[in-house]
């Protein structure tokens, strides 16, 4: 059920006869044999929100076998049996469980504005001997037919969708729950063992931290594609950080044989954003630069203050194919074979999407590659 809560939805239905004679008039129509093709759920009702057309998907949806015609007259909730379509002798709309229902919200709304309103509901319903929960995302919008009045339904299942997302989260949660416990251990054997374990511990305590770091990197990932993401507030340096980073980065595989540098002429300008978002768009600028470059070679990196703005950049002296290029920032699209890619669409989505910054690239022949990111000195909080 949606958050927020909405008025209970008019109780009266129209007569069967004028319901009947409305399912005969879409019954004829032409685009009944194409709704019936489409591979989402269809329905149309009519101002009093009874149903006087539904096409297969929806019927599938619904988990009935059945033919239109004995839809006809009930009302959304009551085609997909909810539970709390049958608490009010008014049905679908009518009960107090039904103030939180996504569906009626959405309802609602196309009663009372033009325009497609949308929403997702969670249904719960006896099916198969057993409780069970339809969880789908609906788009309502008003139309006239015959000279009379109707609203459209399409409904889309995302059960599969939400248990994945439900899946994440206690993977995510579980996962970080060993690793802590694994972190906790490497402390306590630190301050048993002899100074002669320490170089064996730190390593130890440093991979243990590495995993947490990509975990959350993941996660994080995650609810900022999926518009969950929440802003953290974090005062900092812009050497400061790039050097903690860049400390990081030089103990990384793709590293090795390499040189990583801070520029010389860097400037240290304080500014307020989220820090561990500009943590991870900084460790994949270096990261996807380490990565192409070969053994001998420099990567250097900066930080500088452009009007309002601080500007972190990362240079290395490849050079990206022109025809990677237009792609470059496109999810999943790398040039270091299948199953890379999030790196650059992740610096990206982070800058653009929640820090109201910009990531941009050069690349010629005579200075090499060089990835940049622009953000605000001070965010809008």
């Amino acid at each position: 059920m949606n958050a927020g809560f909405v008025p209970l939805l008019p109780a009266e239905r129209l007569p069967l006869d004028t319901v009947k004679r409305q399912a005969s008039l879409f019954a004829a129509s032409p685009a009944a044999g194409v709704l019936d093709r489409l591979p989402l759920g269809v329905a149309v009702c009519n101002s009093a929100r009874q149903i006087v057309y539904s096409n297969e998907k929806f019927r599938e949806l619904a988990s009935l076998e059945c033919e239109s015609a004995l839809l006809v007259g009930k009302r959304l909730g009551e085609a997909l049996s909810c539970l709390g379509a049958g608490l009010e002798v008014g049905g679908c709309g009518t009960s107090e469980l039904c103030r939180s229902c996504g569906m009626a919200k959405a309802l609602l709304a196309s009663l009372t504005q033009p325009g497609m309103t949308h929403g997702e509901c969670s249904v719960a319903r006896q099916g198969n001997n057993k409780l069970e929960s339809l969880d789908f995302r609906i788009w309502i919008w008003a139309m006239a037919y015959g000279g009379e009045s109707f609203h459209a339904a399409i409904l889309t299942d995302i059960r599969a969708e939400k248990r994945l997302a439900l899946m994440e989260r206690i993977f995510y949660h579980d996962i970080l729950n060993m690793v802590s416990g694994m972190r906790g251990i490497c402390e306590l054997m630190r301050e048993e063992e002899e100074c002669a374990r320490n170089a064996e511990l730190e390593l130890l305590t440093f991979a243990a931290e590495r995993i947490n770091d990509l975990i959350l990197s993941q996660r994080d990932f995650s609810l900022a594609e999926h518009g969950e993401y929440d802003v953290a507030s974090n005062k900092m340096g812009t050497l400061s950080l790039l050097s903690d980073v860049t400390g990081l980065m030089r103990r990384e595989p793709s590293a090795r044989g390499k040189n990583l540098v801070i520029d010389g002429d860097s400037a240290d300008v304080f500014f307020i954003s989220d820090r561990k978002l500009v943590t991870r768009i900084l460790v994949n600028m270096q990261k996807n630069a380490l990565e192409a470059t070969k053994a001998g070679e420099t990567v250097t990196v900066g930080c500088d203050q452009d009007g309002g703005f601080v500007r972190f950049w990362v240079r290395n002296p490849g050079l990206v194919p022109d025809e990677a290029r237009p792609q470059i920032f496109r999810r999943a699209f790398s040039t270091k074979g299948v199953g890379r890619g999030l790196g650059t669409y992740g610096m990206k989505l982070f800058a653009e999407n929640y820090l109201d910054g910009e990531v941009g690239f050069t690349s010629d022949a005579a200075s090499g590659t060089m990835f940049f990111v622009r953000l605000p000195a001070a965010n809008k909080a």
